[in-house]
């Protein structure tokens, strides 16, 4: 074989293996995952919350009427804008006129049983007056009778007792001296100390008139000495004679003397019933006089509670009579939205609130319920932008104003933004974002790039290796930890990445660890 046939078929040898190469690579090629990636770049992970409402006032108040009174005509709609001073609704002026005549009576009632009351109470604090009044005379007067009682009794007792005495020492005179001087001295002393005892008002002792040996004063007053006779005579006849003459004066002495005695006993026991008769008659004048000191009954507020009842039915009366000096019109006290309408036509007014309005004075505000999980990206002070509907025009300069819990729904947040006013009127939709502020982080990849597991987060990054067919791009897998994300970026822990590193964000089909792929842009 000639040379140049050699070349020609090693030329054409060269020439087939190109073919399959391109070949080869061709299909290599449109086997491979086309991807997309990224680099990490610094930015800050926004925490966005939507969320819709509606404008309302910032300030609500409530339109009252008295209660009980019968609506003839309503003159507002809900939603109405109203100015201070118009007219809301209108009143049945032929009911407030029934109601203001009973008013009016049942307050004369009530007057009258005030006056009553108070009657009563003056009248039965004349009556304990009287009543002390007539208990000090009564007292006086026991005390004064007693004491006239008790001295009387006491002299005729006094004299009792000197009688006695006088017909002791008289009959001890008369006698022969058997009479012993200490036994007189000692009866002597007895009525004194009774009459001592009488004037400290005590009762003197019963046995003061009575002799020492229990026996009667005559008799031992005329009685012989022991052993002697009562005569001196020697005669017996003559001495018997003059025994019988002494005999019936002894026994007429004695008759005396027992009578004495027996004055003096009842002139010492009427002297002791006057001093009882004085103390039972003073302790009975003194418990007459705590008992009229004492209220005749329990303490009694029937007045007091009667004055009460009046202050209040002059007060409902005092409305009553507004009403028809107002010609039984209630209206509106501010400027404002009619938020909602409590009463209707032909029926009576409640204790409450018959209507509800929004103040537009104060500016307005927005109420925004939102999902409980955004609390701690939604606080006060976060900035919020503001977009009506319809409007393409946003509003920025506002913040928000609070944030608490849904009273109805524990898993939403009511967050507030108050508006200043003319910035939206009351009652108009807007759409609302709140994005508070976010740290710069230095490591952030968009979410689509950053793969999820069990285990954790993962990304796939591009690594360049030698081939059969030449440098090939591989996917590698590589472990992150995520800091922070939000719905379209995520922010990784510094160090795992690096800025020259392709991060697989999206590809054409299903690319794992290991997959050889290649970048859509060559």
């Amino acid at each position: 074989m000639d040379r140049k046939k050699v070349i020609k078929l090693f030329g054409g040898f060269l020439a087939v293996m190109l073919i399959f190469t391109i070949l080869s690579r061709a299909v290599s090629g449109a086997s491979m995952a086309r991807v997309e990636t990224v680099r990490i770049e610094n930015g800050a992970i926004e925490h966005k919350v939507k969320a819709s409402g509606r404008v309302e006032a910032g300030q609500e108040a409530a339109i009252y009427t008295k209660s009980g009174q019968r609506v003839k005509e309503i003159c507002v709609r809900e939603g109405q804008s109203v100015e201070a001073g118009e007219v809301l609704f209108r009143l049945d002026m032929e009911e407030l006129e029934e109601q203001i005549l009973a008013a009016q009576q049942e307050l004369e009632k009530t007057k009258l049983q005030n006056q009553d009351a108070a009657n009563a109470k003056a009248f039965e604090q004349s009556n304990r007056q009287t009543a002390k009044k007539r208990a000090q005379e009564d007292y006086n007067q026991a005390v004064s009778q007693g004491d006239s009682t008790v001295a009387e009794a006491k002299r005729a007792w006094e004299q009792a007792q000197q009688a006695l005495q006088d017909f002791i020492n008289s009959s001890a005179a008369e006698g022969n001296g058997e009479e012993p001087a200490g036994e007189l001295g000692g009866k002597d002393t007895e009525v004194k100390q009774g009459q001592e005892g009488a004037e400290d008002g005590s009762s003197p002792a019963q046995g003061t008139t009575a002799p020492e040996d229990g026996g009667s004063p005559a008799q031992g007053t005329n009685a012989p000495e022991a052993g002697g006779s009562s005569n001196p005579g020697s005669d017996g006849s003559s001495g018997q004679g003059s025994q019988g003459a002494s005999g019936d004066s002894t026994a007429d002495k004695e008759a005396e003397r027992q009578a004495l005695e027996q004055a003096a006993a009842e002139a010492k026991a009427a002297y002791d019933a006057a001093v009882s008769s004085r103390t039972d008659n003073i302790r009975s004048a003194v418990r007459a006089i705590e008992d009229a000191a004492k209220p005749q009954s329990a303490e009694d507020s029937t007045q007091e509670q009667n004055e009460i009842t009046r202050q209040q039915q002059d007060l409902a009366l005092n409305k009553l009579l507004a009403l028809k000096s107002a010609q039984g019109e209630v209206k509106a006290s501010i400027s404002g939205v009619v938020k909602q309408i409590l009463v209707s036509t032909g029926d009576f007014t409640s204790d409450g609130a018959a209507m509800r309005m929004e103040d537009t004075s104060k500016g307005g505000r927005i109420v925004l319920s939102v999902d409980k999980s955004n609390e701690k990206y939604v606080s006060k002070g976060s900035p919020v932008k503001l977009k009506a509907f319809g409007s393409k025009d946003e509003i920025n300069d506002y913040t928000v104003s609070n944030v608490a819990a849904n009273e109805q729904d524990g898993n939403l947040l009511d967050v507030a933004i108050d508006l200043p006013k003319g910035v939206l009127e009351p009652g108009i939709m807007v759409d609302a974002e709140i994005a508070p502020k976010s740290q710069n982080y230095s490591t952030v990849l968009p979410l689509q790039a950053l793969h999820e597991e069990q285990n954790g987060y993962y990304v796939l990054v591009l690594e360049e290796e030698q081939g059969v067919l030449g440098t090939e791009l591989v996917a590698r897998r590589l472990n992150v930890e995520v800091v922070d994300k939000n719905d379209t970026d995520a922010a990784l822990e510094e160090g795992l990445l690096t800025s020259d590193q392709e991060i697989i964000s999206s590809s054409s089909r299903m690319v794992q660890e290991g997959s050889r792929v290649r970048r859509t842009v060559e």
